[in-house]
Parts: C-alpha cells; structure tokens; sequence
C-alpha cells in the first residue's frame, strides 16, 4: 500500500466490516440456527453493511471524474464481480459439502440466481448469503454514475435537488405500507433496486460535497438528519439507525478532517483487514456460521465459536483476496477494454475542481 494513503480511511472500513461480522457471528448466527446457543446481546446492531455502501457511494464521487466513465464502470466491475462469484461458489459448495441436515441448504437454482444476480428480483431464488443484497446495488450505482455525470449531474444545482428526492421520495412513496401492501411484482422492483436504501448513496455523496466545500455544514447537518429518519422508516430499527448516524458523523471526519495518525502503530494490521474488508464481508455470514457449528460438535462454547469463526472467514478473505480479487482486477483491467479511451470526459470547468 502507498505511504500517502489515508490512514482514517481504513480505519472507517475496518470498523463498518467489523461490525457486519461482529454482529453475524455474535447475533445473527444463533438466531437463525439456535443449535449454536444463546445470542451474545439482545438485539442487532445493524450498521456495518449501510455505512460500506455509504463509502462506497463517496468513493464513486472520488473517482468517477477522471477519465472515461465507462472505461471507470469497466474497472469498477472488475474489482467487486469476480470475488463476488468466486465467493458464490466457495460458499455453496462448502454448505452443500458441509452444511448439516436439518439447514435449509442452497440448491443449485439458488446458485444460478446468485451468480446472475437475480436472486433479489425472483422469490424463487434464496441469497446463499444475506450479505450479497449489496452487490446489486453498488452495480447499479457503478452504472447510474457512469451514464449520469457525464450529462451534468455533478453539477451543485442539479446533484443537491436529486440528493433530497433520493432521500425524501422513497419514504413517501413508502408511508403507511404501501410498498408492503402493493403488488409482489411492486415489492420485488422495490426491493431488487434498492429504493429504499437510495438514502444511503444520497448521504455519500452529499459528505463528498461538504468534503470539497460545496456543500454547507447546515445543509449536511439536515441531509444526515433525514437519512437517518428515512433509515429508521425503512427497517423500525432505531438502535441501528440511531448508529448509523453516529458513524455518518465519523464517515464526515474521515472525509474533510486530518489523516487519524493516533492509529499510526497499528497501521499494517488495520491496512490488512482493509485490504480483505470485501472478501470479509462476502464470506462472513454462512461459512462463519458453518464454522461455528462445527466448532459446537466438538464441544466449544460460544465465546470459542465466536473466535474461531472470525478467525477462519479472516482466513479465507486473505486467500480471496491474494488469489482472486488482486490478480483478476490486474488482468481484467489490463484488457484492452479496460484501456481503451471511450466514453465521455466530463469537464473540470463544468463539474467542479477534482477531489
């Protein structure tokens, strides 16, 4: 990793990561299967998976700008659709091989619906892992912002209007239930496109923007407050929405403020879980959950399940990602799709200074 990357940065995605497999393993897991034992707390902490498609929506804003926005998607794709796949079927095939009798196992229409994608569109078709919602999204986030900036949607008046009916339209739209009462084919749309979680990119971007001072403290202060509120419309999770906000307020210090050097002598180790955070969050729910039941058969407590899963789906990122992230993304990027100068270059005068 470069010296000059920012250490505040990695600590943000190593802390929202960390709380997606904290709350897997220490909620979630004997939740669902309460063969494992008793949960360790009463009630999830559901923050870590909203706050990376928050980066991940401030990353776009920091990179869309420079150079072709479609050679930009191609790399895009590059770097989050091949461990993606490769994760889909690591985990199958370990819950098929390995996965007890009395689990709902995935079957293989499952793993086509995955791969492809559709598994949030078709009610036939389970998540192999509830961690895999986001992938949709981001994509088509990746594409939105590819085919919108270059057309002027950077520009403060027009981007500062769309974050407000990003935010504000979906909780109208899904006052008193009408989404839950609407037609399945409303509610697959709905829930496949992610409108309800369009508050989250909204609040990226507008911390990109007060990043770069184009954006009023005011005016972040009251998007961040609504996000909240539109969170907690959506999931009647106030706990985790409360949270969120609190780590959107510490997304905005790692934006605009100085670089976190108190973390300086931790600086490899937080650097390596940044470094697997998405081979991390592709691998945690299922396999942690498989491991750990294994870890009860031979007679460990929850505390030791705990670890022990943790400790294996760091494992396993570490090995997506030195064998397939890294070395897929250098290949795929070295193409000659990945090199050809297409598309549209927004202009500097236009759209702003650069980040």
């Amino acid at each position: 990793m470069a010296p000059s990357r920012r250490l505040s940065w990695d600590v943000v995605r190593v802390v929202a990561v960390a709380a997606v497999v904290l709350n897997h393993a220490a909620f979630e897991g004997p939740v669902l299967h309460p063969e494992l034992g008793e949960p360790l707390g009463r009630h999830p902490f559901q923050v870590g998976a909203s706050i990376l498609l928050v980066i991940s929506a401030y990353f776009v804003c920091v990179t869309v700008r420079k150079g072709s926005t479609l050679r930009w998607l191609w790399k895009r794709i590059c770097r989050v659709l091949p461990p993606y796949l490769a994760a889909v079927l690591a985990t199958y095939t370990l819950l098929v091989l390995f996965g007890p009798d009395n689990w709902i196992l995935p079957t293989p229409r499952d793993l086509w619906g995955n791969l492809t994608l559709i598994a949030s569109l078709d009610p036939t078709v389970r998540l192999i892992d509830g961690s895999y919602w986001t992938l949709p999204l981001q994509l088509l986030a990746f594409a939105a912002a590819a085919l919108l900036w270059p057309r002027g949607i950077g520009a403060p008046s027009r981007i500062t209007v769309l974050l407000w009916v990003m935010v504000v339209a979906p909780v109208i739209l899904q006052w008193n239930d009408r989404i839950l009462h609407s037609p399945l084919v409303v509610q697959q749309v709905w829930n496949g496109f992610g409108f309800h979680r369009l508050q989250l990119f909204a609040i990226g971007v507008a911390i990109w923007l007060w990043a770069q001072r184009r954006m009023g403290a005011v005016q972040l202060g009251a998007l961040l407050v609504a996000t909240v509120y539109a969170q907690y419309v959506h999931t009647a999770d106030l706990p985790s929405s409360l949270g969120i906000g609190a780590f959107l307020v510490l997304v905005a210090f790692a934006a605009r403020g100085p670089d976190w050097t108190v973390f300086t002598r931790v600086r490899r180790p937080v650097q390596f879980l940044a470094r697997i955070s998405f081979g991390l969050y592709l691998l945690n729910q299922e396999v942690g959950y498989l491991i750990a039941y294994h870890l009860m058969t031979l007679g460990l407590g929850r505390p030791l399940q705990v670890a022990g899963s943790i400790a294996g789906v760091v494992v396993l990122a570490w090995l997506l990602t030195k064998y397939v992230e890294e070395p897929a993304f250098r290949v795929l990027k070295g193409t000659r799709l990945g090199r050809a100068p297409f598309g549209v270059r927004p202009s500097a005068g236009t759209y702003g200074r650069p980040g």
